[in-house]
């Protein structure tokens, strides 16, 4: 038995974790079993891996709707105020911190290219003597 969206859509975002929680123990205990060999039905880890993934999309559906107050109508409109323009260089200075690697920054070396440097500029050195 499969989960199906429809009926899960009914559901609170409190529910739907509580449902994903025991779903994940449930995929646990599948894994276990097969790994035990006393599994007799291993499509019952796709079932649920998939039923897992089916909540987590009515989930984040949920908390997106929540979020953004009336769903589709509030996601078009702006901040009262606010110009398109500075909408699109907030959203796009959002989206380049994001993008940013945590712990690099531009122009500075690893110790492991740092480290590369050194070789050849023994090797050089001993090529002048």
């Amino acid at each position: 038995m499969s989960l199906e969206a429809k009926d899960l859509r009914g559901n609170e975002p409190d529910e739907l974790r509580s449902t994903v929680r025991k779903l994940e123990e449930d995929l646990f205990k599948h894994r276990l079993k097969k790994t035990t060999s006393q599994l007799e039905n291993t499509m019952l880890i796709r079932q649920t891996r998939r039923d897992i993934a089916r909540v987590y999309t009515v989930l984040a559906e949920r908390v997106r709707e929540i979020g953004t107050g009336s769903g589709k109508a509030a996601a078009n409109q702006t901040a009262p105020g606010a110009s398109k323009e500075s909408t699109k260089t907030t959203a796009k200075a959002a989206v380049d911190e994001t993008s940013k690697k945590p712990g690099k920054e531009p122009g500075k070396e690893t110790a492991a290219k740092a480290t590369k440097k050194k070789p050849a500029a023994k090797a050089a050195a001993k090529k002048e003597t």
